[in-house]
């Protein structure tokens, strides 16, 4: 399995010990971490503060002017860094980092993928823990196709769909449900597996013959990408 980077933006600087809970401290040079309440083992780093991080974040989240500074005054990064087995591991991860946010990070980066979050955005996006995989996964378009970006993570292909199947929106929707059934459920990614997506119908999965990304591309997913064809 690909390794997850987790970076936070913390208050604290990399040569002190960040509290994540009240009997939980994190000296700066340790390199392990067990959070309370989480199974998963981690790595740690710590790295200086990166100057107009909000940028960063802009890319993908509408930030406030006040949620901007509050990214930009964090005063050092805290990596987390593991690998996810099964579900149980992502909703633990997933408590994981809502701790992280009890503690004072103001957002996480998701270097896998991409994606950003501050930390009302990732309490919201999880919301219910129906579909824990949605603040993992990000999307790219070209002229005629939805891609997720970020499955390799999870052991997976990424996933295509036309999108001349409907809105983009909807389409972003549907490639979230089917990546979730797929790991959640512990169904086959190979080419011919029908996913039942609930009230978006079923589809099954075929394997597309090239990807839009060159094999040194960081996007590039070594398990190939499906497409979604409706049933």
């Amino acid at each position: 399995m690909n390794k997850f980077v987790l970076a936070f933006p913390v208050p604290v600087e990399q040569k002190e010990a960040f509290k994540i809970t009240e009997h939980v401290q994190v000296a700066p040079d340790a390199n392990t971490l067990m959070i309370p309440g989480c199974t998963v083992s981690f790595s740690v780093a710590r790295t200086e503060p990166m100057a107009k991080l909000s940028d960063v974040f802009r890319e993908h989240v509408d930030l406030s002017e006040d949620d901007a500074k509050k990214i930009d005054s964090h005063r050092s990064l805290f990596f987390l860094i593991g690998t996810l087995k099964n579900a149980d591991d992502l909703r633990m991860v997933n408590s994981a980092i809502l701790k992280m946010f009890d503690a004072g990070a103001t957002g996480v980066y998701m270097q896998h993928s991409g994606t950003a979050w501050i930390a009302d955005a990732f309490r919201e996006e999880i919301g219910d823990d129906s579909l824990p995989m949605d603040p993992w996964i990000n999307f790219v378009e070209s002229e005629d196709v939805l891609y997720t970006l970020g499955l390799e993570v999870f052991g997976l292909p990424d996933l295509c769909i036309s999108r001349k199947a409907g809105s983009d929106d909807e389409l972003r929707d549907i490639l979230g449900v089917v990546a979730d059934t797929l790991f959640v459920d512990g169904l086959s990614s190979k080419s011919g597996t029908e996913v039942d997506a609930g009230d978006f119908g079923k589809y099954t999965l075929r394997a597309e013959m090239s990807s839009p990304f060159a094999k040194d591309s960081p996007e590039y997913n070594k398990n190939g990408i499906m497409r979604l064809a409706k049933n």
